[in-house]
C-alpha cells in the first residue's frame, strides 16, 4: 500500500507527463522547499514532562507566501504532512491564488489533553517555528477536525 507522499509523488509524475513538463521542472516540483521537525516539551497536569514531536513542511513558495493548517493527530507522520503540503501547493496553483503550500502537524491525541496541556503544546509549537512563519513567508491555520 502506498503512503500519502508516495501517492502525491505519483500524481506529480502523472500530471507532469500530461503537461509535457521537462525533467528539471518535474524534479523541482517533487521536493519540499524545507522540512522542520521540532520537539515540544509540555508540563502535563500530573507533573511529568512529555515531549511531543511537531512538523512544518514548506513545500513551495513560487506563487507567494505559503499557507496550510496544523493537524493534531495521534498517528501523524512527516510523510502525511509532506503529502498535504504538496496538495496545498497544487490547490493554490489550480485556483490561481497568490500562495504556496505548507502544512504542519503534531503527534498527539488532542482528545486526551486538557485545555491547559493543549495551550502549552500549541504555544510550544509556535515557539519552535516562529522564525519560519509570518504573513510574508508562511501562514499557519487550524486544521478542521
Amino acid at each position: 500500500m502506498k503512503g500519502p507522499y508516495e501517492t502525491a509523488q505519483q500524481q506529480i509524475f502523472d500530471c507532469a507527463r500530461c503537461m509535457n513538463l521537462d525533467e528539471n521542472t518535474t524534479e523541482l516540483l517533487r521536493h519540499p522547499l524545507r522540512e522542520i521537525t521540532v520537539s515540544i516539551p509540555v508540563l502535563m497536569d500530573d507533573g511529568r514532562v512529555k515531549i511531543f514531536t511537531g512538523f512544518r513542511i514548506h513545500y513551495n513558495d513560487a506563487l507567494g507566501p505559503m499557507k496550510g493548517g496544523v493537524r493534531y493527530h495521534p498517528d501523524e507522520t512527516i510523510d502525511t504532512i509532506r503529502a498535504l503540503a504538496a496538495w496545498m501547493t497544487w490547490k493554490c496553483a489550480l485556483f490561481d491564488l497568490p500562495l504556496g503550500g505548507a502544512k504542519g502537524g503534531i503527534i498527539c491525541d488532542p482528545k486526551n489533553l486538557s485545555p491547559g496541556e493543549l495551550e502549552q503544546l500549541t504555544r510550544g509549537y509556535i515557539d519552535r517555528i516562529w522564525q519560519f512563519i509570518g504573513p510574508d513567508m508562511d501562514i499557519p491555520a487550524p486544521d478542521v477536525g
